[in-house]
């Protein structure tokens, strides 16, 4: 999930928007620009939307999604309607921001303070991979750690002080009174609803239709941190209710202005230092020439969604897109929502390149098939070994070192590497890069087979 907050750094460039509406122009061409980055980057399904305080100014489905009533996940965008059912709490003196987070959850008590401003803003401490099952404060405390745990216990807040379910708050709070019929905040109900668009996951390049998977009760996260499922048309009203100060189109308040000032700007650093830029309760914000913008990315298994708000320009925008695909499409959207941005500003964009995708996964491909073929190897030559005990000493040595390398350190290193070196265990691998799970899996078993086979010549010989 943390890449997702990282994705939309790079969406602002400086730039001046025209202060008049935007004309036709702009909105053909970046009706043209997304048909090609659909095209020349495999997206299964993508719906767009653009949308000022009134109405949406542009609304535009791709591939697989033909209806802007499609439901998609939403992933971490669900983060924002937590933080919104939080501070609805809040302004009703049921929730203290300042308060421990044992005073609403007896059941959860840390050997350091926690407070539910913490929660919201992520520097509770806790483990960005922790579950709520095994939650505990860690050296990051009082410092920025994107952690979907910590929106799973705000859910568990909204319950408790509530008395409903955190489905029945969503509905009753914010969907209902906003006009969000399709959007809903449990995930199950929905799983075989017609109107869900089927995600995908990528596999070398390919991508595979399939469900997500689901939350349970030891799931990383659940809806209040990344499983809410809307409709493109649902969401516009979302983001058009924050650009009217907390008003729906019916005019009913859902929340005040102030405590969405407080959303976007009580917040921290992201600690990036190429950028200055901030989460706090759901939003990340950056400002830049002058333009602040408030943001948020989202992905579960087989879809990604982006969204932002530009208070200044009063505009928002939303991206859905039925497909997950990691190391490739979804770092390409990086410069898709940038030039998005930049056509709004009624600056040109470079041409979409029709191979990138292509190269790309051609590279991760190539990196695999030497992982694979690494492991054949050393399979294969546990079977054509020779006898050490006729060799001389020095080569007897080379070939004992090489043997532990090769059939205990490399697949060792295989099942670890990505989180000793990239903090992602790698059952997170399994969930967001299926094919790389698949081939570290099978790479590792190769090697270990052929220690085993190794051990058993010897043994069988002596």
């Amino acid at each position: 999930m943390k890449r997702f907050l990282s994705v939309i750094l790079f969406v602002l460039a400086p730039m001046c928007f025209a202060q008049e509406a935007l004309d036709s122009s702009r909105i053909q061409k970046l009706d043209d620009y997304l048909n090609q980055i659909t095209e020349a980057y495999h997206i299964p399904g993508m719906a767009f939307v653009l949308t000022d305080p009134d109405q949406a100014i542009m609304e535009r489905t791709y591939g697989e999604c033909t209806d802007m009533n499609r439901q998609f996940y939403i992933g971490s965008m669900s983060k924002s309607y937590t933080a919104l059912c939080i501070m609805q709490l809040v302004e009703k003196g049921l929730v203290n921001l300042e308060e421990d987070v044992s005073a609403y959850l007896p059941d959860f008590q840390f050997e350091k303070r926690v407070t539910v401003l913490s929660l919201l803003n992520q520097t509770s401490g806790f483990d960005t991979h922790a579950k709520l099952h095994n939650v505990k404060v860690t050296d990051s405390y009082g410092k920025y750690e994107y952690a979907n745990v910590n929106y799973d216990l705000l859910g568990k807040i909204i319950e408790s002080v509530s008395g409903m379910s955190y489905e029945d708050y969503g509905r009753k709070n914010v969907f209902e009174p906003i006009g969000m019929p399709d959007t809903m905040a449990n995930a199950w109900k929905i799983k075989d609803s017609p109107k869900l668009l089927k995600g995908n996951r990528n596999y070398f390049g390919f991508f595979k239709q399939g469900d997500a998977d689901f939350p349970t009760e030891k799931s990383w996260f659940h809806e209040p941190a990344g499983y809410i499922a809307s409709t493109p048309n649902n969401h516009a009203k979302y983001l058009r209710m924050y650009l009217n100060g907390g008003l729906t189109e019916k005019g009913e308040r859902i929340i005040t202005s102030e405590s969405i000032s407080k959303m976007w700007y009580k917040n921290v650093p992201l600690g990036v230092d190429e950028y200055d830029a901030y989460y706090g309760m759901g939003w990340n914000y950056m400002k830049w020439e002058g333009y602040p913008m408030v943001f948020h990315g989202g992905q579960v298994e087989n879809g990604i969604t982006y969204m932002f708000i530009l208070p200044g320009e009063n505009l928002a925008c939303c991206f859905m897109i039925n497909a997950n695909d990691e190391f490739v499409l979804n770092n390409l959207m990086n410069d898709v929502v940038w030039n998005t941005v930049s056509i709004l500003g009624g600056e040109s964009v470079e041409e979409v390149s029709k191979t990138e995708y292509i190269k790309l996964h051609l590279l991760y491909d190539a990196i695999y098939l030497l992982i694979f073929c690494l492991s054949l190897f050393i399979l294969v030559r546990a079977f054509k070994s020779r006898r050490v005990e006729s060799q001389g000493k020095k080569r007897r040595v080379v070939k004992i070192i090489l043997g532990i390398l090769g059939y205990l350190v490399f697949p060792l290193f295989l099942l670890t590497f990505t989180k000793i070196l990239l903090d992602t265990p790698l059952w997170v691998v399994r969930l967001f890069v299926p094919d790389l799970y698949i081939v570290l899996l099978v790479s590792a078993s190769l090697a270990f087979i052929g220690g085993i086979v190794k051990v058993f010549r010897i043994c069988r010989k002596r």
